[in-house]
C-alpha cells in the first residue's frame, strides 16, 4: 500500500479512503446478536468433526502410523474369569518355589552334615623306608560352623610315625579342635615311612565326629587311602643247594646290595629259624646268634653272607628254611621288608655222593658257550664196606654239546647220563668205611649261535648223581641220589663296540688329521649296540674309562637310556635300566676327541681302555658280566681307515 503524502501547511498526514479496508469496515453494520450466536455454534460444530476426525484416525492407524486395511477384521476374544484364575495360580506357584529354592540353598542345604568334607591323601606308590606325607583334609562347606572336632587316624601296621603339623593330642594318631567356621578348611600333614614288601598294599582309616553348631547331637565322616610299596631298595639273591647230606656241613649265601634307584634303608637284620633236626655251624667271621645276623651297612658294593648248618636228622624229605629280612629304627620294633622260603630236599645214605658244578653245590645261573667242571664226591658213612659200587651222573639239558665231553676215567655216555662202575675206577670195586673218592669231568654249553629259540625247550641244566650197591640193599628212608644243582641259562647278552673315523657308507664321522697328528686333535666316532634274546634285564649298564690325552667330544644319542660323562671320574656311561625281550637291541653313540703329545710319536695309542657291561637277569637273579678289550688308534673296526694307528709329528 503506498505511503501517505505530508502537507506543507498543516503537517496532517490524508488517507485515500479507496485504497483502505479500514473504511469498508467502517461502512459495514455490526453483527447483530443472532448472528453472533450462529457463529458460535458453526464454530463448535467444526472443532467437533475435527475431534471425531483425529479418533478415527488413532483408530484405524497401525503402530507404525500407516493406514489400516479395514477390509481385514481380527476379532480378539475378551479374556475371561478361567484365564486370569489360572494365570494367578500359575504365578504363585512360581513365585512360591522361587521362594521354597532359596530357602533349600540357604538354609536347608547349608546346615547339611554332608557339607562337610573329609579325605586323606598321600603318594600312590612309595619305596620301603621312604618318608612321605599322609595329609589329612577337612572342611565345612555348610552355612554354620561347626564345634568339638576329633580326628583319628589308623596307621597301617608297617607304617613308621616320624612328625606331623599341626601336632596330635594322643598316640601320634588324634587330634583335638574347638570349632571351624562356616565356609572354612583345614589340613593335618603326618610325615613317615613304610617298611613292607614289594608291591605290598598298605590302607591308612580315619574318621572326624563334630557338632554343628545348635545342634545336640555329634556326626560322623570316615576316610581311607591305599598307597602300594614299590621297592624295597635292596638287591636280595639266596643262594642254596636243592639238596643236603644228612651230618654234613651244608651251605646257603645271601648276596645283597644297594638298589640305586629307590633305596632308603642302611641296616637290616636277618633271621632264619631254626628248624628241630638242624644245628648252627659257626664260621671264622660269623656273627650268628640264634639264627639271627645283623647287618649295619649296605653298599652298592655285591656282599654276602655265609651261614652254615648241618642237619643231623631226617625227619621229612623235605625242610623249609624261611629267611626274613626286617628293618628297626630304634633297635626294637622291627618291620619286615622282604621274605622268602627256601626248600632243601634231605639227603640220607650210607654212600653219600655230593655234586659240586664249578665249586658250587648251589644253584646259579650259566652263560651259553660256558664250561662247566663237575666233581662228584663219594664216601662211604656206613658200617661195613661197599662192593661193585657204580655211579652215575645225569646231564638233562637241551644246550649240552656232549662231543665236548673232557672225562680222564672215561665214563660211558649214553642218553643225557655218564657211568662209572669198577671198570673205569678199579676204586669202586670195594670201598671200606670212612674211605672216599673224587669224580671229576668237564662239559661245554652249546654257542647261542647252535641253538634255536623255540617254546618248550629248556633253557637249563638240571644235575644229579645216583649211585647202585651190590652187596648192600637201601634202607627205608635212604636215598641214592646226591643234591641236585639246577644251572639256569643267563641270557645272551653282547656288546659290540667299534670306533669308527668312517661310517660303513664311507662317509666321515670323525674329524682331523688320520693316522693322528702331534698337537692337533682327531674325533672319533663310538658306536655301542646291545643284543639280547633269551630273559629281561634289569639294572643295564655300560662304562669305560677315557685314558688321557682322550676327551669327551660329546655329540651323543641313543634309543634306550641315557648317555653321559662323568670329568672328574673320566667315566661314561650308558645307563639302560630294564631291557625287556620286546627290545632285542638297543644303540648308542658318541664323539670322543684325541690330541696327541710329543711323547706319542711312533706309539699306537689306546682309546677306550677296556668297557665293561653289565646287569642282573630277571629269571636266573644272576649278574651278567663282560669285559671288552681296549680299543686303540689302530681302529680295528673301520676298515676303510686303512691306518696303522702310530701318531706321526
Amino acid at each position: 500500500m503506498p505511503k501517505p503524502k505530508k502537507t506543507k501547511k498543516t503537517n496532517e498526514v490524508k488517507i485515500k479512503k479507496e485504497y483502505s479496508s479500514l473504511g469498508e469496515f467502517v461502512k459495514r453494520s455490526l453483527p447483530s446478536d443472532e448472528e453472533v450466536k450462529k457463529f458460535d455454534e458453526f464454530t463448535e460444530e467444526e472443532a467437533r468433526e475435527e475431534d471425531i476426525e483425529e479418533s478415527l484416525s488413532e483408530i484405524y492407524e497401525d503402530d507404525k502410523g500407516g493406514a489400516v486395511d479395514v477390509k481385514k477384521l481380527d476379532i480378539k476374544k475378551k479374556r475371561g474369569f478361567f484365564f486370569w484364575l489360572f494365570s494367578f495360580l500359575f504365578m504363585g506357584a512360581v513365585l512360591a518355589g522361587t521362594v521354597y529354592g532359596f530357602y533349600y540353598i540357604y538354609y536347608e542345604k547349608g546346615t547339611s552334615i554332608s557339607d562337610i568334607q573329609f579325605s586323606i591323601e598321600a603318594e600312590k606308590n612309595v619305596s620301603a623306608g621312604e618318608e612321605f606325607f599322609y595329609t589329612v583334609d577337612y572342611k565345612n562347606l555348610s552355612n554354620i560352623g561347626i564345634g568339638d572336632i576329633e580326628i583319628k587316624l589308623n596307621y597301617p601296621d608297617n607304617f613308621i610315625y616320624l612328625d606331623s603339623v599341626p601336632a596330635p593330642e594322643l598316640n601320634n594318631n588324634s587330634w583335638n579342635f574347638n570349632n571351624l567356621d562356616a565356609h572354612r578348611s583345614a589340613q593335618i600333614k603326618i610325615k613317615g615311612k613304610i617298611l613292607g614288601e614289594k608291591d605290598e598294599s598298605d590302607i591308612i582309616t580315619g574318621s572326624m565326629t563334630y557338632v554343628p553348631t545348635n545342634f545336640s547331637s555329634s556326626f560322623k565322616k570316615e576316610a581311607a587311602f591305599e598307597n602300594s610299596i614299590g621297592g624295597i631298595g635292596i638287591d636280595i639273591n639266596i643262594e642254596a643247594p636243592s639238596g643236603v647230606l644228612v651230618d654234613e656241613e651244608s651251605e646257603i649265601i645271601v648276596k645283597y646290595k644297594v638298589d640305586e634307584d629307590d633305596n632308603y634303608l642302611n641296616s637290616f637284620r636277618l633271621t632264619v629259624e631254626q628248624l628241630e633236626n638242624m644245628k648252627w655251624v659257626k664260621g671264622e667271621d660269623d656273627s650268628v646268634i640264634n639264627g639271627e645276623w645283623q647287618i649295619n651297612e649296605i653298599t652298592e658294593d655285591e656282599q654276602e653272607i655265609s651261614i652254615k648248618f648241618n642237619i643231623f636228622e631226617k625227619i621229612e624229605q623235605t625242610e623249609n628254611l624261611i629267611f626274613k629280612f626286617e628293618y628297626s629304627e630304634d633297635g626294637e620294633n622291627y618291620y619286615k621288608f622282604y621274605e622268602e622260603e627256601i626248600g632243601l630236599e634231605v639227603i640220607k645214605s650210607d654212600l653219600n655222593l655230593n655234586l659240586i658244578i664249578n665249586g658250587s653245590r648251589n644253584d646259579q645261573g650259566v652263560d651259553l658257550g660256558q664250561t662247566l667242571n663237575y666233581s662228584i664226591v663219594y664216601a662211604n658213612k656206613g658200617e661195613t664196606e661197599m662192593e661193585n659200587i657204580v655211579i652215575m651222573a645225569v646231564l638233562d639239558s637241551d644246550v649240552i654239546d656232549w662231543q665236548s665231553i673232557d672225562d680222564k676215567n672215561n665214563g660211558q655216555v649214553g642218553e643225557s647220563i655218564i657211568t662209572w662202575s669198577k671198570e673205569e675206577i678199579p676204586e669202586l670195586a670195594l670201598l671200606d668205611t670212612g674211605e672216599e673218592g673224587i669224580i671229576d669231568f668237564s662239559i661245554d654249553l652249546l654257542p647261542f649261535d647252535e641253538i634255536e629259540l623255540e617254546s618248550g625247550k629248556k633253557y637249563e641244566i638240571k644235575s644229579y648223581a645216583q649211585f647202585s650197591i651190590s652187596n648192600i640193599e637201601a634202607k627205608e628212608n635212604e636215598d641214592t641220589k646226591s643234591n641236585t644243582i639246577i644251572n639256569k641259562i643267563n641270557s645272551d647278552l653282547t656288546l659290540d663296540e667299534q670306533v669308527r673315523y668312517f661310517n660303513d657308507d664311507n662317509i666321515a664321522v670323525g674329524t682331523g688329521p688320520l693316522p693322528p697328528k702331534v698337537g692337533e686333535v682327531t674325533s672319533y666316532k663310538i658306536y655301542w649296540t646291545l643284543t639280547n634274546n633269551l630273559h629281561e634285564l634289569e639294572n643295564l649298564k655300560v662304562s669305560v674309562n677315557l685314558p688321557e690325552n682322550v676327551s669327551w667330544d660329546n655329540k651323543n644319542r641313543s634309543t634306550a637310556g641315557t648317555v653321559k660323562y662323568n670329568d672328574s671320574e673320566r667315566e661314561i656311561t650308558w645307563n639302560v635300566g630294564r631291557l625287556p625281550i620286546s627290545v632285542y637291541k638297543a644303540e648308542a653313540e658318541f664323539n670322543i676327541s684325541l690330541m696327541p703329545t710329543d711323547e706319542d710319536i711312533n706309539k699306537i695309542m689306546v682309546l677306550l681302555s677296556g668297557t665293561s657291561v653289565e646287569a642282573v637277569d630277571s629269571e636266573t637273579n644272576s649278574i651278567i658280566s663282560k669285559i671288552i678289550k681296549a680299543k686303540t688308534t689302530r681302529l680295528e673296526d673301520d676298515i676303510i681307515a686303512e691306518t696303522d694307528g702310530r701318531i706321526v709329528k
